[in-house]
C-alpha cells in the first residue's frame, strides 16, 4: 500500500494541508516510513498524474474541487479518505487510518466535501 497525504511542512508530524493540488509538501506513506517530498506540480490534476505515476493506491485528504476526485474515480484503483476539515496532525491522521476511523469518500458523500471547497476556495469554471 502507497498512501499520498498532502502536508504543510516537510517536517516530522506536521500537519496536513487543506489544500490539495496547491500544497507545498506531500508525505507518501508505504511499509509505515514517511517521505516528504515538495510537491513540484501545479494543481489538482497534476498532482492525480503524479500519484497515478507513483503507484499511489490511498490518499487521505481535507479539501479537494471535483476536477481531481473525478480523475482519481476515473483511475479506479485509488481509495479516498477524508481527513475532515479541522487542523489534524500527519501521526493523528495514520493513527486514524490504520484503526478505520477516516471516511471513505466516494460518489454518496463527496458533495459535503466539494461544497466545503468550494465555499472556502471559488473556481471559476
Amino acid at each position: 500500500m502507497k498512501i499520498a497525504i498532502p502536508v504543510k511542512m516537510n517536517k516530522e508530524n506536521t500537519a496536513l494541508s487543506p489544500l490539495f493540488g496547491k500544497a507545498k509538501w506531500i508525505a507518501f506513506v508505504e511499509d509505515e516510513t514517511i517521505n516528504i517530498v515538495p510537491n513540484a506540480t501545479h494543481g489538482g490534476r497534476a498532482v492525480v498524474e503524479w500519484f497515478a505515476r507513483e503507484g499511489v493506491d490511498t490518499i487521505i485528504f481535507q479539501e479537494m474541487g471535483l476536477t481531481p476526485y473525478e480523475m482519481i474515480k476515473s483511475i479506479g484503483n485509488i481509495t479516498m479518505f477524508h481527513a475532515g476539515h479541522e487542523r489534524v496532525l500527519l501521526e493523528e491522521v495514520l493513527a486514524k487510518f490504520n484503526a478505520n476511523q477516516l471516511t471513505l469518500i466516494d460518489d454518496t458523500n463527496i458533495g459535503e466535501i466539494l461544497a466545503h471547497h468550494e465555499k472556502k476556495h471559488p473556481h471559476k469554471h
